[in-house]
């Protein structure tokens, strides 16, 4: 039977799929390593709980092959935080050995940073509107690692860039780790530039939309 490539928004019904795909994508991150329910409460957010201007679902005849997430409002992860900081707080207490991965604990200490942030910020400026920035950024894209190597990422990147452009949006952004040598050699292959800081580049990139 011929494979059907299909691209469409993500629904309420996709939700356990996507926490599939991210947990098969990324083993090693403090997300996953915080457990499947944790997973579950962050793409929750994401999907219902942000009003994401990208919410779409690459699917191939076996189901959901990847999924990408974005937009150009900021905050999303802090009001994940902000949301869930209880349980995330107690889930960690209640499993003291997690606060020993480095992984988690760096995540966890610049989560507190975020937050503390975003209070500073709402407590000296109350009231006041996001702007709307030129940029559409990608919080996250994830392919099944069984499907990659199949143009799927590069479909979902063709399909936000294409919302990015006729939104009137002037670049994309995202955020890649540096040790990620596959990801930023496909990013670039795109024409993806990274932003660098100085001499220094700390996973910033972006793509610059012709008019």
């Amino acid at each position: 039977m011929e494979e059907e490539v299909r691209v469409s928004p993500l629904s309420p019904a996709d939700l356990e799929q996507v926490v599939r795909v991210h947990i098969a994508a990324f083993p090693d991150s403090a997300l996953t390593k915080l457990g499947r329910k944790v997973v579950k409460l962050f793409y929750e957010w994401q999907m219902f709980g942000v009003e994401h201007l990208v919410k779409l679902g690459v699917w191939d005849n076996s189901g959901l092959a990847g999924f990408c997430i974005g937009g150009a409002a900021g905050g999303s992860m802090s009001g994940f935080l902000r949301k869930n900081r209880f349980y995330l707080m107690l889930h960690v207490l209640s499993h003291p050995w997690l606060v020993l991965n480095p992984i988690i604990r760096d995540r966890a200490l610049l989560a507190l940073r975020l937050l503390r942030r975003v209070r500073t910020v709402q407590s000296t400026m109350p009231g006041s509107p996001e702007k709307r920035c030129d940029s559409l950024g990608i919080l996250v894209i994830a392919v099944d690692p069984h499907r990659q190597g199949r143009g799927f990422g590069r479909t979902l990147m063709d399909a936000t860039e294409a919302i990015a452009r006729q939104s009137g949006f002037k670049q994309m952004h995202l955020t890649v780790h540096p040790d990620n040598v596959k990801a930023i050699a496909f990013y670039e292959r795109l024409g993806w530039t990274k932003v660098m800081n100085g001499q220094q580049w700390s996973g910033g990139m972006r793509k610059l939309l012709a008019e």
